[in-house]
């Protein structure tokens, strides 16, 4: 704790130096992502008058209209418009999309700084104020407001609720910790509503999402040697369910919940020729699934991991194959 302390000071200071700001967070963002930038650039106009940018490659799902100002979130920025770049919940995208590049083929002196709770999510040359022990990003951002006695305003308080409640499924993953409870009640008390969140996330499915997950569930299958439940969900798939990738999101908790179950992975197409894949564990069941990420380049947490491969999903005769 000591060590995010002198983190804390350290941003506060710099933020009182930078005036045209671009938030970055990743594509495909989660709950707990646009929760961070939206309660970010809340902070930045709040408490030093600074007007943001919030970036992401791709537009937010659907799913989380309720829930954030999506229309304030742009899928483009000219950097040479920004004196700083601040990445929130997830540092790789420095290096992933190349802004070391473009920083360096600025004339510009920016200020970098990172906020995240994933492991190995490090910028060299960013302020980092990362906690990998952190239910999610939003929780650091609170603990950050908090310390400073900043004023949360219900808005403020539901989006950082929104990104701790996903993160930590509802406050059933083995990340939900005493503070993640201490801080998600006084954000209850400062005007965030859970329901809100159930309502917006996990209640209200629509007939296409419900039958995308009767076609996977109808084709999941456990290996009994390592107890990995795995299913599958082709492009295809999506077309004829009238169904989105963002109503993928969730096949792989209900995979994980079968009993049988040591740890779940959904593939799933992409319209770039890519595969997604998703992995899902429970601390009790003893599998670690950032390390199957990482043998295929991808990353995450011990719980929830993710990663990218390039192919298709065939059907051979009888048989479903990468290739």
């Amino acid at each position: 704790m000591e060590k995010l302390v002198e983190q804390f000071i350290e941003l506060m200071n710099t933020l009182k130096e930078i005036k045209k700001p671009l938030l970055v967070t990743h594509p495909k963002a989660d709950a707990d992502a646009l929760g961070s930038v939206c309660s970010f650039a809340e902070i930045l106009k709040n408490e030093f008058g600074i007007d943001s940018k919030i970036y992401t490659p791709d537009k937010p799902g659907e799913i989380f209209e309720a829930l954030f100002p999506l229309h304030k979130i742009k899928n483009e920025f000219n950097i040479e418009d920004h004196d700083s770049i601040i990445f929130l919940d997830r540092g790789s995208m420095y290096y992933d999309f190349k802004f070391n590049e473009k920083i360096n083929n600025s004339k510009k002196d920016f200020k970098i700084i990172n906020i995240d709770h994933h492991p190995q999510s490090k910028i060299t040359e960013a302020l980092n104020m990362t906690d990998i022990k952190a239910s999610a990003t939003c929780e650091i951002i609170y603990r950050f407001m908090n310390y400073f006695n900043m004023n949360i305003n219900p808005r403020m308080a539901q989006y950082l609720l929104n990104g701790i409640y996903a993160d930590t499924g509802g406050f059933r993953h083995n990340n939900t910790s005493p503070l993640t409870l201490e801080i998600s009640s006084d954000l209850l008390r400062k005007g965030a509503s859970i329901t809100k969140i159930n309502r917006g996330l996990f209640s209200n499915k629509s007939l296409s999402t419900l039958k995308l997950w009767a076609i996977a569930l109808d084709r999941a299958q456990i290996n009994p040697e390592t107890g990995m439940a795995t299913s599958f969900i082709t492009n295809k798939d999506l077309k004829e369910c009238g169904a989105t990738n963002d109503d993928i999101s969730g096949v792989s908790e209900i995979l994980n919940s079968i009993s049988e179950a040591k740890f779940s992975l959904v593939l799933s197409e992409k319209d770039d020729n890519k595969i997604k894949g998703s992995l899902r564990s429970e601390e009790y069941k003893g599998v670690d699934v950032s390390k199957i990420a990482r043998q295929f380049k991808g990353g995450g947490h011990k719980l929830a991991s993710g990663f990218e491969i390039e192919g298709k999903i065939r059907k051979n005769k009888n048989n479903w194959t990468v290739e």
